[in-house]
């Protein structure tokens, strides 16, 4: 085995091993980047992907759907901590409600499941129906990630009758608009 210095990364010098050593991390001395950590303005402006759940409950009640469907996210998939589907399940009516296609499908999901709500599957496919009008009418807006959910719908046929061609010209849609989910879909189907 061969020892040696050799320069390494930012210019410092630093014991060269043989073979052996290749494809092994570096241990690193740099700090954690401060850059990489939300600043208070940005948590207090999206809470719920930061997980603030008061300040998402807050946003909520403030008539913000987005929101809403967040905090079903945040108390239906927390890992066990704070897991409360039938917390979810309200969380997802008050978002269903105010026209936002994730919110009915997660609704639609609990109950096809009947997690946190009774299992019924006819009212789950109303949930579905109710997830695709919204989600068609936020694609034809511009709104990329309709468009996404709009073709999952049409393609697995939740809902609405399955069309895998319709399904991929949503894929495409979103894909077009930004959503890179949509560009992977529209090249699998």
């Amino acid at each position: 085995m061969r020892v040696g210095w050799a320069l390494g990364s930012f210019g410092v010098m630093v014991l060269a091993s043989g073979c052996a050593e290749l494809g092994t991390p570096a241990v690193s001395s740099l700090p954690p980047d401060v850059h990489a950590r939300p600043d208070p303005h940005e948590v207090a402006e999206h809470p719920c992907m930061h997980g603030d759940v008061a300040a998402c409950i807050a946003k909520c009640q403030g008539d913000d759907s987005q929101a809403c469907n967040a905090a079903g996210v945040l108390f239906e998939f927390d890992g066990g901590y704070r897991s409360d589907p039938a917390l979810a399940s309200g969380f997802y009516q008050r978002s269903c409600d105010g026209n936002y296609a994730p919110g009915c499908n997660n609704l639609a999901w609990l109950y096809l499941r009947g997690r946190g709500v009774p299992q019924d599957p006819p009212h789950a496919m109303l949930l579905f129906m109710a997830a695709f009008d919204s989600a068609k009418l936020a694609c034809m807006r511009g709104d990329a990630s309709g468009c996404l959910l709009a073709g999952e719908l049409l393609y697995e046929g939740r809902g609405v009758a399955s069309d895998p061609a319709q399904a991929v010209a949503y894929f495409q849609r979103a894909c077009d608009g930004g959503e890179s989910r949509g560009c992977q879909r529209a090249t699998e189907q």
